[in-house]
């Protein structure tokens, strides 16, 4: 299962509803029933492993300490392609979730940037066409 596929897991605070903010992004579900502390997604050939922050174990005493201390999204920033980044950008304000970058053209792309739940930034662009001057 899986074993060429990059994977990123982000632990969460709420797996059912960043679950569900994600699927709504375009992610396909891959169903696992035996493990509930976790949600595996996939976009494109990458895997996103959501696990449930309280309830998925740590490697040891100090690291979990670490982890629920500090924000959990602090420096990871996960970039979605989208082809409708207008849709995207509603999706996002309709979550209340903060946008930190508003909508821009940086010439490859229009993007915008903006936090899920867990402070996670959330990169998204839409690619111009081929060919556009």
């Amino acid at each position: 299962m899986g074993a060429r596929q990059l994977k990123l897991g982000l632990r969460v605070r709420d797996l059912d509803r960043s679950h569900r903010l994600y699927l709504r992004l375009g992610f396909r579900q891959i169903p696992q029933e035996d493990q509930p502390h976790l949600r595996y997604l996939t976009f494109g050939h990458t895997w996103l492993i959501l696990s449930d922050l309280h309830h998925h174990g740590h490697h040891n005493d100090d690291r979990e300490r670490a982890v629920k201390a500090g924000p959990p999204g602090l420096g990871v920033v996960l970039t979605v392609p989208t082809v409708d980044l207008d849709a995207t950008y509603a999706l996002w304000r309709d979550e209340g979730l903060p946008v930190t970058l508003e909508p821009e053209d940086v010439g490859w792309a229009r993007i915008f940037y903006g936090l899920d739940p867990d402070g996670y930034e959330v990169m998204f662009e839409q690619f111009h066409p081929i060919g556009r001057g």
